[in-house]
């Protein structure tokens, strides 16, 4: 009979706290995960905690959701990850996130991700998802607390409604390109109808890059039952005075950067 490794035999405490020194060690936390189920239970959770998905890579001629997708939702895995980040190339053909990218079948799988708490999309074109937006996204509703939308396509309406929808939100990125017609972009007929159903705190940290578009942030302020920042990273931002005065009451760290060209 083989005698057990007294390392299987520690406290699950202990267990947990040498786990924790290994976060970022992915090599060292699968080593520790087929030790026994009890090192298992505690290193699998930081090894699914961040999933990236690359809507597009060059050899493939449209988009197809990596098998990393399938996998770990066959394993019951997908609830782990709580940082998702979908990255997409507008370079390519339908780069852009849209619908199209999701069958039936698919969003069963990405519907799986009922634990994500940061939230990264790039170049999410807001207009194709209305008026279904809870259909593709309402599982993120209530868990996300941080969101960063990389050049959202859309009217400032519309993207303002998508960050309304998730009530619990307090850290927002609005990355916007130093090219392009994206974030100059008129807000369609009728879009002032659009209200978002629900007012997040947003007393975090908020970056916004090369936004040309102040009604964005009017419309931040005055739909979202204003701004409690407590810190805010801005480069090239029209708009900055206002952001500073609607957190004038909260704000505590404020990062500008020499190079600004609105620095003035």
């Amino acid at each position: 009979m083989t005698r057990s490794s007294p390392v299987t035999r520690l406290p699950q405490d202990i267990v947990e706290i040498i786990i924790t020194h290994l976060i970022y060690d992915k090599p060292s936390l699968r080593a520790c995960s087929l030790t026994c189920y009890s090192w298992y239970i505690a290193a699998v959770p930081h090894l699914h905690h961040t999933l990236v998905i690359d809507t597009h890579e060059p050899w493939k001629r449209r988009f197809r959701w990596p098998n990393l997708i399938w996998h770990k939702h066959m394993l019951g895995l997908l609830p782990l990850v709580k940082k998702l980040h979908i990255l997409a190339y507008v370079s390519f053909d339908e780069g852009e996130i849209t619908p199209k990218m999701f069958s039936r079948y698919t969003l069963g799988k990405f519907s799986a991700l009922t634990n994500v708490q940061e939230l990264g999309i790039d170049f999410l074109d807001i207009p194709k998802f209305m008026p279904r937006l809870r259909r593709y996204f309402g599982h993120f509703l209530p868990t996300v607390r941080s969101l960063a939308l990389r050049s959202p396509m859309g009217s400032h309406r519309q993207i303002i409604y998508f960050i309304g929808l998730f009530q619990h939100l307090q850290d927002l990125k609005l990355l916007f390109r130093s090219f392009g017609s994206n974030s100059e972009e008129e807000a369609p007929v009728g879009d002032l109808t659009l209200i978002p159903p629900f007012v997040p705190p947003l007393r975090g940290h908020l970056t916004v890059t090369f936004l040309n578009r102040v009604e964005l942030l009017e419309d931040m302020i005055g739909l979202l039952g204003g701004i409690q920042f407590r810190s805010m990273d801005l480069f090239d931002v029209n708009g900055t005075e206002l952001l500073l005065n609607a957190c004038v009451e909260t704000l505590e760290t404020l990062r500008l950067h020499q190079n600004d060209p609105r620095g003035e």
